[in-house]
């Protein structure tokens, strides 16, 4: 087991545990349970490193506690710099060695330690550990948190969470430099690149096929929601397909398998062929459909009025991944989604 997978199956290991009413079943997951932040993570880092007291609020001690079981002390320093119960401290740690992704800065990877933002506090007030990165999502194992969708810096439990990468939760990244392992322990992880019609997918379905599969049907004109080709196959992108499978005559079941994958390659060998983004010069509103045009990528986003039946827009150059198109109206930078227009030189 490398480093990276020890510390996640710590960490994974401690999901369901609860803090504790008083002093006493601190190392029972369940028994006991109250809201006065008594935990076994607490009494252990205050016995192992005097960082922390019996009844702290705890996230920081969680994620301490998790490097120290995984390495032993003096490896565990080395990896997070300090031992705190202040998560602005264990984020400055970080912070000192250079070693700190603000968001939208650079993406993080699994292992990382994560930092958000308490806005009621105003500052740096809860923590977790990275178990999992996509195109559009960080995942999270996180102590003192409850399971509800939301920042949650004082919940009584760990928990497994997951936030949008562009969330105004997250801070930043404490990016855990793990060959200071020396290598022992710590190896890249291999992985394999799945072409798309390589296996059957379907809801909860992950990897490089399912962008593939999302891009393509975004192209034919099917929407698969607001976080377009993410390589994650969800509800969004299960209606698509179903909707795809329905308007051509495949047998209705919501997974990607191989009638479904012949007839999507029938249908892009039939789909006449877009200019290049290199060569588009504009995007054309396709006959006979109207669309709002947006300031942003996203039908969430502001709509700055409405683009008609094969008028041209001039185009910025860039098409997101979810299939919009950057582009000029009314003097303004806007977007249009490619499920309505197509570049054109």
């Amino acid at each position: 087991m490398n480093a990276v997978e020890r510390v996640i199956a710590v960490a994974e290991a401690e999901i369901g545990y609860l803090e504790k009413k008083s002093n006493k079943d601190l190392d029972s997951k369940t028994g006991n349970a109250g809201s006065a932040n008594y935990t076994k993570y607490n009494r252990d880092m205050k016995a192992w490193a005097k960082s922390a007291g019996l009844n702290d609020q705890w996230c920081q001690n969680f994620v301490d506690w998790v490097f120290v079981t995984a390495f032993g002390l003096e490896l565990a320093k080395k990896l997070i710099y300090t031992f705190t119960n202040y998560t602005p401290t264990g984020s400055g740690a970080f912070k000192k060695k250079d070693r700190y992704i603000k968001r939208g800065k650079g993406k993080p990877k699994r292992g990382d330690v994560i930092y958000f933002f308490n806005s009621s506090k105003g500052r740096i007030g809860h923590v977790g550990i990275v178990y999992k990165v996509t195109s559009s999502k960080v995942y999270t194992i996180e102590g003192n948190t409850s399971g509800a969708s939301t920042l949650v810096t004082n919940g009584g439990g760990v928990k497994k969470k997951s936030y949008s990468l562009t969330s105004s939760y997250i801070d930043g990244y404490g990016s855990v430099d793990y060959s200071v392992t020396d290598g022992s322990d710590y190896t890249a992880p291999e992985t394999t690149v799945l072409k798309l019609g390589d296996r059957v997918l379907k809801n909860g379905s992950e990897g490089d096929d399912v962008k593939e599969m999302q891009q393509a049907l975004i192209g034919l004109g099917y929407s698969c929601g607001s976080y377009g080709a993410d390589g994650e196959f969800g509800d969004c992108t299960e209606m698509a397909l179903r909707a795809f499978q329905v308007a051509h005559g495949v047998t209705k079941t919501g997974k990607y398998d191989a009638e479904t994958h012949k007839a999507l390659m029938a249908a892009l060998d039939r789909k006449p062929a877009d200019a290049e983004e290199s060569e588009a010069r504009y995007v054309q509103i396709e006959k006979g459909k109207k669309c709002y045009v947006r300031t942003g990528p996203s039908t969430d986003e502001k709509a700055l009025g409405v683009a008609y039946s094969e008028e041209k827009l001039k185009y910025l150059g860039k098409t997101h991944e979810n299939g919009w198109h950057d582009v000029e109206f009314n003097g303004k930078n806007a977007c249009v989604s490619g499920k309505y227009g197509k570049l054109v030189t």
